[in-house]
């Protein structure tokens, strides 16, 4: 059977030597069992171009606005229902006062020096250095 592909646009902001990392709110952490850490960023609507799912993506969660750098990392999953492709990028220059969508409960500026103390997973904290390489460049 052939599945559907599903794919989204996540963001990783930087500002300065912080990195923008956002807590899933309750019912979307049951709801998808997850760890509950999250970049801001979702999936594409029917013929949407890539970076404008991005920028409405970001500014829908956050309230930014932000300008990308580059790819940073592609993840695949083949799941059950579907195929799902994320792309996420490097961003930075991130404008405006952050306002969550109900998607999120709260959020955090996490310095780069505290990244390996922070409570996030190893994968999101070796694609948030990746990230942070090409935000240098």
């Amino acid at each position: 059977m052939k599945k559907p592909y599903k794919i989204a646009a996540k963001a990783i902001v930087f500002d300065g030597d912080r990195v923008l990392v956002l807590r899933k709110s309750p019912a979307e952490r049951s709801a998808r069992d997850t760890h509950g850490w999250d970049f801001p960023g979702g999936g594409l609507e029917p013929s949407e171009p890539l970076m404008e799912a991005l920028y409405r993506e970001v500014l829908e969660e956050t309230g930014l606005q932000m300008k990308v750098i580059g790819p940073a990392y592609i993840y695949d999953d083949i799941q059950e229902e579907k195929h799902l492709i994320i792309i996420k990028f490097a961003c930075h220059q991130p404008v405006g006062q952050i306002r969550l969508s109900s998607e999120h409960e709260s959020y955090q500026w996490t310095r780069m020096s505290e990244l390996s103390q922070s409570p996030y997973p190893e994968w999101m904290k070796e694609e948030i250095r990746r990230a942070y390489r090409i935000y240098m460049e």
